[in-house]
């Protein structure tokens, strides 16, 4: 039974808990069997706690066995992405520059998950300071994708949905600020939602650019992710950037697509669409509309200039970060990868002008979404327009016969959710002509989580079958 344990969700772990076929501490055995098996293959987790996740599902158990539950992620094992600090773990934030980091305190996201009965079984490997969408480090190693461990994962959380997508850990705490939870859901095969900004507490994670970061769960199935955002989401009176705004409920994210309105918005589309992504893509579409959603053409005048916008908003807050907040660059300047090092020196020249004025653009491209809003319920994008890059050159990609950077494939679709602040559910759509699954996210306005799942939901129902990776071959 162990490795079927391992495929389950959090719903059905929870089943079998309810059922007394399975206790918490049988479901972090089986999965700590899991990781010690695959993870040296794959490379999805930078640090294990596992003796105190022993500990807190013995508890679980025995307080199970009293008919007593912490809340509803009760004896669920659960992996935390490394910019995230993990009280008592080495918490490096992927960089040299904290190698020997132990995190004194739990980060707000990590205490309301062990709140909320989660067993916390270690860290998963991000992209240096989630600066980069290959979970790659020269030093420090990568993670490889579950589906094929010669190309990438995504990232920056790659770690958190290849040991998702694995079947190591059912669920993970991921961060987005460029598209860092949708790039690597989709790659990986997993659902990923990045909360309306403000969501979820950022208190106790590394910044990147804190206006545009984003906590919010990864899970192998939408459902789950409302579970995970449920507990995650919430103000937190330590953290102004939090809200009380009201949370919706999830009950209905099995409804379907009747009396919804799905927004297509081909200006968006900046990048044209290899032709495997581009059918996944319109099969998609073609299946909302035979289902009952009302497809609607919409448009953002001011798309092409969304991407530049969130890059100059980027990288002042990020060289303010390493500079004045952390006070690591250059101080620490040779301990940083080159890729991050070489981003950092470029955004020395973004100066208070040019940083206004991108806010200033950001404001016209969040009303435009708002007038967006007023014709179509959800906007269903891709998340990238081809295939990962490979491991052994991440940063470059072919696409249409040429060669380009990564960024450019990807970042176009994923970094409007981002300016905006809105929610944006990634789900798992196909495969590509490489077998590596190809993703798509739902866009909703803001504070509207529960219309984007109920979106993914039907998706994943109708096309983002859970299959299994292969077993990732052992590594010379």
């Amino acid at each position: 039974m162990s490795d079927s344990i391992c495929w389950m969700g959090v719903r059905e772990l929870q089943g079998a808990y309810d059922r007394s076929d399975l206790s918490p501490r049988e479901a972090l055995a089986a999965l700590a069997g899991r990781i010690e098996d695959i993870n040296p293959q794959i490379g999805a987790f930078t640090t294990l706690t596992l003796d105190r996740a022993e500990a807190d599902a013995r508890a679980c158990t025995e307080e199970l066995a009293r008919g007593f539950r912490r809340g509803p992620l009760h004896g669920i094992p659960i992996a935390i992405k490394e910019l995230f600090d993990v009280k008592d773990a080495r918490t490096t934030y992927g960089s040299m520059v904290f190698r020997e980091r132990m995190a004194r305190d739990d980060a707000e996201a990590v205490r309301r998950l062990r709140q909320a009965g989660a067993v916390i079984v270690g860290l998963t490997r991000s992209h240096e300071f989630g600066w980069g969408i290959t979970t790659q480090h020269a030093l420090m190693g990568g993670t490889r994708n579950p589906w094929n461990v010669g190309r990438v994962p995504g990232g920056s959380s790659g770690g958190a949905a290849a040991a998702v997508a694995a079947g190591m850990v059912p669920a993970a705490l991921g961060s987005d600020t460029g598209g860092s939870i949708r790039i690597p859901a989709g790659y990986c095969g997993v659902a990923g939602l990045k909360p309306t900004y403000g969501r979820v507490s950022t208190r106790g994670a590394v910044p990147l650019a804190p206006s545009l970061d984003h906590p919010g769960p990864i899970a192998r199935s939408v459902g789950d992710l409302a579970i995970a955002f449920s507990v995650l989401a919430g103000y937190d009176v330590e953290d102004p950037m939090t809200g009380t705004a009201f949370l919706p409920g999830f009950d209905d994210i099995d409804r379907g697509l009747a009396d919804l309105r799905i927004g297509v918005a081909p200006s968006l589309h900046l990048v044209p669409l290899e032709t495997d992504h581009a059918a996944v893509y319109r099969s998609l579409v073609d299946a909302t509309s035979r289902a009952g959603g009302m497809l609607r053409e919409i448009r953002i005048p001011a798309a092409s200039e969304i991407r530049a916008t969130f890059a100059s908003i980027q990288m002042a807050e990020a060289y303010h970060t390493h500079t004045r907040i952390l006070g690591t660059f250059p101080a620490k300047i040779d301990d940083y990868g080159n890729d991050v090092r070489t981003r950092l020196d470029a955004a020395a020249s973004v100066d208070l002008p040019q940083y206004l004025q991108a806010w200033q653009m950001a404001h016209r491209i969040r009303r435009e979404f708002e007038i967006a809003f007023g014709e179509a319920d959800v906007i269903l994008t891709p998340i990238t327009a081809g295939g990962p890059s490979t491991i052994d050159q991440p940063d470059v990609v072919g696409h249409f016969g040429s060669q380009i950077a990564f960024r450019d494939l990807v970042m176009s679709y994923t970094v409007p959710q981002n300016v905006t602040g809105l929610p944006a559910c990634a789900v798992p759509a196909g495969f590509d002509k490489d077998g590596i699954p190809v993703g798509v996210q739902v866009t909703a306005r803001s504070g509207r989580e529960d219309v984007a799942l109920r979106v993914a939901q039907f998706l994943q129902v109708g096309f983002g079958r859970l299959e299994r990776p292969p077993r990732p071959p052992a590594l010379e």
